[in-house]
């Protein structure tokens, strides 16, 4: 049923893209009509997810009596939580919502809550920290609702208990709710690039920006191109747009770092999903390759740098976990030692080239700023959500000692120092590079010591992460706190603790 799936999504594909390309043949793939392929595609999305969910639920025995007694409500919005990270991030928002309403309705029901993993502890400091930031904001001091989501999520995930095999069949729809995603960016940017008779090559190894005018794409304008529209250029007067719009943005999704974040959270649960088919069949080894495959080529097409070094980072360690799971010790060992020697000498010999690959002069004159302002701020930085005015005002006090290419207009925006470690000292000082450190080094103590492979995975690539981006902390969480759940088994988990005497 697995493989199935795959070549019916394979079969779909190659129709589809034929279809587009007769289209084009005839004159009708164009600008114009971009809009009715847009929300086709999304159509399309939505119909597919709803179809996987059913197909993997129509077994499950509903009973609308006890909706708040069993799980029901948790599963359903679980699923729609992880699989609307798909599209734009107000949906997500959205989902959370409902998700921890479902979460402590059940607890309420059952008086059951679960005992947090120690971890979660650092997590709600982090969050306790940027409430304490706001003190000596313009805003004044106050609870930042962005914080919310840091305090009540992992808290949803301790009012209810789920067996192992329902947590895998959702981390089995929200995988193959990403390969249909992976489908449709490729179609999405197979239509816009014939119109488009963009180059290939260019479009994968450089930062191309093309002409079009797509209709109501004057918010993906307003997303990208501040700097224009501060000089008074009107919006319907703008007509180019980078690279990754023509991907991803019939789902809404502006830029490729949200979107690596969430494909690589779906590798990581392809990988672990395969790693449990001895115990629970849910994806093969084609599906697997299927996804990796549509997700390197997705990841360049976007031209997310850190999307594409999280890729083979993710591939490398999940490579070495199976070998671990199926070699000796001894020959797992000598395989461990290999990998580490060509590593060793593939960063050595291409040292520049990685260098240059991950950097870019903009970053590191944004980071020269953020150091230059931390040395003035060591103990306490600008505040929370100060970050750019605190970078902007340091770049006019350094102008005669910053590049040109550090103001390329006069309406400059500094958002950030694309560096999460630099951007909490500059915001927080060193007590928030000490908080993010301290929770950082919880949860890989948590990962090693419980053997949770997607955790240990996915915080690999989040710290690497968080040296070249920042503030992506919502989807962060989500897959933390998921990966903490379905890796561990709730009835013999030293973490489990009802309030109640029923037992759990």
């Amino acid at each position: 049923m697995s493989i199935k799936f795959s070549y019916i999504v394979l079969i779909f594909s190659v129709l589809f893209g034929g279809i587009i390309y007769i289209l084009h043949l005839r004159g009708l793939v164009a600008a114009a009509n971009e809009i009715y392929l847009r929300f086709a595609l999304l159509g399309i999305f939505i119909a597919s997810f709803l179809l996987i969910s059913w197909q993997k639920a129509r077994h499950h025995h509903f009973s609308l009596n006890d909706i708040y007694k069993n799980n029901t409500l948790i599963i359903i919005f679980l699923t729609v939580l992880l699989c609307s990270l798909f599209i734009h991030f107000r949906v997500s928002y959205y989902a959370i919502g409902f998700f921890t309403c479902a979460s402590f309705l059940h607890f309420i029901y059952t008086k059951k809550f679960y005992a947090l993993p120690k971890f979660f502890y650092f997590i709600f400091i982090y969050a306790l920290l940027m409430f304490f930031g706001t003190i000596g904001t313009p805003k004044g001091f106050y609870f930042p609702d962005k914080t919310l989501s840091l305090y009540v999520l992992p808290l949803a995930f301790c009012c209810f208990c789920l067996p192992k095999k329902t947590l895998l069949k959702i981390g089995e729809i929200f995988f193959k709710t990403g390969i249909i995603f992976l489908v449709i960016c490729i179609l999405y940017w197979w239509f816009n690039f014939l119109y488009l008779n963009a180059n290939f090559i260019e479009w994968i190894i450089q930062k191309q920006s093309y002409f079009a005018h797509p209709t109501g794409w004057e918010v993906q304008a307003k997303f990208i191109l501040s700097g224009l529209i501060n000089n008074n250029i009107p919006l319907q007067d703008v007509n180019w747009y980078s690279a990754f719009f023509f991907v991803d943005s019939w789902a809404y999704m502006y830029h490729p770092t949200p979107v690596s974040i969430v494909l690589l959270g779906g590798l990581i649960t392809g990988f672990y999903l395969y790693f449990q088919k001895n115990e629970f069949y849910t994806v093969s080894k084609f599906d697997l390759i299927l996804y990796a495959v549509l997700c390197l080529f997705v990841t360049l097409l976007i031209q997310s740098r850190i999307g594409t070094v999280g890729f083979f980072l993710i591939a490398g360690i999940s490579v070495l976990y199976y070998l671990k799971l199926k070699l000796k010790i001894k020959y797992f060992k000598i395989a461990l030692a290999v990998c580490i020697l060509f590593g060793g000498l593939s960063f050595f010999a291409f040292n520049n080239k990685i260098s240059n690959y991950i950097n870019d002069d903009i970053r590191d004159v944004y980071r020269k700023i953020a150091v230059s302002y931390i040395q003035e701020h060591f103990w306490w930085g600008s505040g929370f959500n100060q970050q750019q005015s605190a970078l902007e005002w340091q770049a006019e006090k350094m102008k005669d000692k910053l590049p040109e290419i550090a103001f390329p207009n006069d309406n400059q925006h500094i958002t950030h120092a694309h560096n999460q470690f630099l951007g909490n000292m500059v915001q927080y000082g060193i007590w928030g590079l000490i908080v993010l450190i301290a929770m950082l080094a919880a949860i890989a103590y948590y990962a090693v010591k419980n053997r949770n492979y997607p955790l240990f995975t996915f915080l690999c690539f989040i710290i690497f992460f968080m040296l070249v981006e920042e503030n992506e902390y919502i989807k962060i969480l989500i897959f933390i706190t998921f990966f903490t759940a379905i890796s561990r088994n709730v009835k013999n988990s030293p973490h489990t603790l009802p309030l109640s005497k029923k037992g759990s």
